[in-house]
């Protein structure tokens, strides 16, 4: 696709064709019925009788909420567990089905971990004055107020941006551009645009607190591949091909500034039966 040998797909998501028909379709509803049936209700393309279009997407986050072993993290009494934690199990880059056996491992014992906690322990104190003022944001500021552009044609412009720069393949040209582009998105969002003022059900207002979230992620995101001068697991570098374990061996770990900013800092790997080698196949 990069190389211009795609084909052209809408908002520029070009792709290339993948021929199944040599299979028969007989073949093809025995071992593949889904793939079939997706191809035809969202690309109005039946494997049967034509080629279809595919394209490499986002699957799944390896990073995520820093925990120790059993879940916990620095945020005492929270634990996190599934996609949304990184124990560091994956490494750099998940293999096949291992989401839903981390789902179930972690799920058990950080659940565990976590009904020990409470059955031991009582409702901790809340700061107030925090809740007051995530309140006073939510609702007086992004409900209430009316700044920033159409929160849609943002998410579609950021979408835009990461699907360019920082794809499959990135390069520090490409990073830094993004990094730019997401900026600018933020400011542009402003606080939110929430059209919908109503108080219940509003669906508007949760596409808005999705997409805050969305952008700083965005911004992290490409902030650390910016960083990581070097190619591992799904993060490939065409300007650093190779993986660097004399300077990158360590984990990215971010916290928010006091206005809003990432900071960064690294934790060491801890190996323990396979030191890393070079994949060769």
């Amino acid at each position: 696709i990069l190389e211009g040998r795609g084909f052209k797909g809408p908002g520029g998501l070009d792709y290339v064709l993948l021929d199944l028909r040599h299979l028969g379709e007989e073949k093809i509803d025995e071992r593949l019925p889904h793939i079939r049936e997706l191809a035809i209700r969202f690309a109005g393309v039946d494997p049967v009788k034509e080629p279809m279009p595919v394209r490499p997407v986002a699957h799944y986050s390896m990073g995520g909420v820093h925990t120790d072993t059993y879940g916990a993290t620095p945020a005492k009494g929270l634990w996190a567990a599934g996609e949304v934690a990184c124990v560091s199990l994956h490494g750099a880059n998940r293999l096949g089905t291992n989401s839903s056996s981390d789902c179930l491992v972690y799920g058990m014992l950080a659940g565990r971990q976590a009904a020990d906690y409470a059955m031991k322990n009582s409702i901790r104190e809340v700061p107030m004055d925090v809740v007051e003022a995530e309140e006073k944001r939510i609702f007086d500021r992004i409900l209430k107020g009316s700044t920033g552009e159409n929160p849609y044609h943002i998410r579609r412009e950021m979408q835009s941006t990461m699907g360019t720069h920082v794809y499959i393949f990135r390069d520090e040209k490409g990073l830094k551009e993004a990094l730019r582009k997401i900026k600018e998105l933020r400011e542009r969002f402003s606080q939110g645009h929430v059209a919908d003022k109503d108080l219940e059900y509003n669906i508007n207002l949760i596409h808005v607190l999705e997409l805050d979230a969305m952008l700083e992620i965005a911004q992290v995101v490409v902030a650390s591949a910016l960083n990581r001068t070097e190619s591992r697991g799904a993060h490939t570098r065409l300007d650093y091909p190779k993986r660097d374990d004399e300077n990158w061996l360590k984990h990215t770990l971010i916290s928010r500034g006091a206005e809003g900013e990432p900071l960064f800092s690294y934790l060491p790997v801890t190996i323990t039966k396979w030191p890393p080698a070079e994949r060769k196949y």
